[in-house]
């Protein structure tokens, strides 16, 4: 048995997530790899990455461990849970046979894994690829038909020549500055003397961003580096604006959680249960305090290439809730059972805890 949840997200709004140079001035690019497509070309194909997503389905499962245990727990515990280690030097340590077992049967740590000993997660999910038929070749069968085809990707240049459609576009964010639009006269103490002191403190601001460009300017030029007081250079200016690179609303976004076949029937209702809590705070990559990442769920579960459910959440207004639905229920009612029986002694024997490091004097 190799159970897989696999699907589409919708997007509702742009989605972002920064490229690790991605951000240059007041410009932040998104994500994207090369990829070799259908046509055999190479494009630069933006995505949300495989980490981000475990990250927000395993902080969405030790919600729901720490529901279930309803009392107050380690800090340690409550790293292991949420970040999978208690500390970066707080891996590695020898592994004990009771720690291995349980981690193994333990309805959480099975599942995700991490912890003191690094124990292995019983799980896989890939990147969040656009469903575009370029990428065809590497989306799972059931996705394919989804896909956006290849006539909606290009468009005919005044030439005659075919080119590509951007799977992205830029956002504007503007920054705005009540005061220096004339507003708080009736609000602030001291207005005028407040007003002047902010303004003498914005143009010098101004200023030294203004000599860092030029410094930066000069650097790159002779091939030096800034000096110290150069490149402290910066602007207090709230009246700002900052550009961000994003993926389209209405892109299908490929997602494909594959579970290991040692999983077990309550760890599998858990990954569920997580992906069902996910959907329904409704957030993937950056700025989702901004409307960025919210999307329409559509998965379904498989055991290899046989269709266990068609659809894992019931119908219904999932801009409102996402429910799973009664296909699924086997799997919940484990998950529910294995949360009820859970105990901080069992999490601490797969996630031990360890001497805290002492500060050297």
């Amino acid at each position: 048995m190799s159970l897989q949840i696999v699907g589409t997200i919708m997007l509702t709004t742009h989605a972002h997530q920064t490229a690790p140079d991605g951000r240059v001035g007041n410009k932040s690019d998104t994500i994207k790899s090369g990829m070799f497509c259908t046509d055999g070309r190479r494009r630069q194909i933006p995505f949300i990455t495989a980490n981000s997503v475990r990250g927000l389905l395993r902080r969405c499962a030790a919600d729901r461990v720490m529901d279930a245990l309803d009392t107050p727990i380690s800090r340690q515990l409550f790293h292991c849970l949420t970040r999978g280690a208690a500390s970066r030097s707080g891996i590695g340590a020898e592994p004990t046979v009771e720690g291995l077992v349980e981690g193994q049967r333990n309805v959480f740590a099975g599942l995700f894994g991490g912890g003191p000993y690094m124990l292995h997660s019983r799980y896989g999910i890939g990147p969040l690829l656009p469903a575009v038929s370029w990428l065809g070749h590497i989306l799972h069968p059931s996705v394919r038909d989804q896909a956006i085809n290849v006539e909606n990707l290009t468009y005919r240049d005044a030439d005659g020549n075919v080119r590509d459609i951007g799977l992205t576009t830029e956002i504007i964010l503007t920054g705005k500055d009540d005061l220096m639009a004339g507003k708080g006269q009736d609000r602030i103490e001291n207005y005028q003397q407040s007003l002047s002191e902010w303004l003498a403190h914005v143009t010098d601001g101004r200023e030294a961003k203004a000599k860092k460009k030029a410094a930066e300017k000069v650097a790159k030029a002779e091939g030096t580096q800034l000096d110290a007081a150069a490149a402290a250079g910066a602007s207090s200016d709230l009246m700002g604006f900052n550009f961000i690179e994003a993926m389209l609303p209405g892109t299908p976004l490929q997602f494909w959680l594959r579970l290991k076949p040692l999983a077990t029937d309550a760890q599998v209702g858990l990954a569920l249960m997580a992906v069902r809590d996910w959907a329904n705070r409704n957030e993937v990559g950056g700025a989702s305090a901004r409307g960025f990442g919210r999307f329409e769920a559509r998965l379904a579960l498989y055991d290899d290439a046989t269709q266990v459910s068609p659809a894992i959440f019931r119908p219904g207004d999932h801009a409102t809730s996402y429910e799973l639905s009664d296909d699924v229920a086997v799997y919940v009612a484990a998950a529910e059972k294995a949360l009820s029986e859970l105990t901080i002694e069992a999490l601490e024997k797969a996630y031990a805890p360890m001497p805290e490091a002492k500060k050297v004097a």
